[in-house]
């Protein structure tokens, strides 16, 4: 594990080190984001402690990763510190759009008009320190119709459902249904997230009704989703729009 830390900085170190020799590093913005954790603790990975669970999870050990962004020049990234705010990996795509000048240059350089659909919200007024309003309050964790689990957060509440703790793998020629019955509902925990990170007392019993909304907001993503198929044999038929 330190070996691959030290790899890393030392990849970074050169980057930056190749951008300053460029003239470049005054103009960056760097945004570092992790990959969701390590392995489980038999595989020597080490310790996501005290957070629970590890990577293929959905407790907050599986998906709560650290980020930061950074710039030399204050004008490019004014705000500076730590924050509380929900950031989902997708975030960052209308994010970046916003700093390299919004969908407008886009357009104007491109041709091209701003994608429809697009799953992602733009943060760069929060970190840059424009507003102090968290602009993503709820976000929904993951859906797995092979180990039938699911989890949402909403403010500071996290619900799942299904064994979080199961172990297994997919089978390649079967596809797995993205509908209700890809969720174990009948296994549900609830935790405050902000209090208890480390998601150890479960808040079920004390507020049903939360857990049927968030239970239908995950079921509100199910009605809108095709089949999973695992351990596709060939790119082409994973991403069937890209050339191979």
């Amino acid at each position: 594990m330190q070996a691959m830390l030290n790899a890393g900085e030392a990849s970074i170190d050169r980057t930056i080190r190749a951008m300053e020799a460029q003239g470049l590093w005054e103009d960056t913005l760097m945004v570092y984001i992790s990959d969701n954790d390590n392995g489980a603790p038999q595989s020597g990975y080490g310790s996501n402690a005290p957070l629970q669970g590890y990577k293929a999870q959905l407790w907050e050990g599986g998906v709560r990763v650290p980020a930061f962004m950074y710039s030399s020049n204050p004008d490019i990234l004014v705000r500076r510190g730590r924050t509380a705010c929900y950031v989902h990996i997708s975030d960052w795509y209308e994010t970046l759009v916003s700093v390299a000048g919004g969908w407008g240059a886009y357009t104007n350089a491109t041709g091209r008009l701003r994608p429809n659909h697009v799953d992602s919200i733009d943060q760069w007024e929060f970190l840059n320190g424009t507003t102090d309003e968290c602009p993503r309050t709820e976000l929904l964790v993951h859906i797995d119709p092979v180990y039938r689990v699911a989890g949402y957060i909403r403010g500071e509440f996290k619900v799942l459902f299904g064994n979080q703790n199961i172990h297994g793998s997919c089978e390649k020629d079967y596809f797995y249904p993205l509908d209700e019955s890809g969720v174990d509902w009948s296994m549900v925990h609830l935790y405050n997230i902000m209090e208890d990170p480390s998601e150890r007392v479960d808040l079920r019993d004390l507020y049903p009704e939360l857990v049927e909304e968030l239970r239908a907001a995950i079921a509100g993503y199910l009605h809108v989703q095709e089949p999973l198929q695992c351990l596709l044999s060939r790119v082409e038929i994973a991403y069937p729009s890209i050339e191979v």
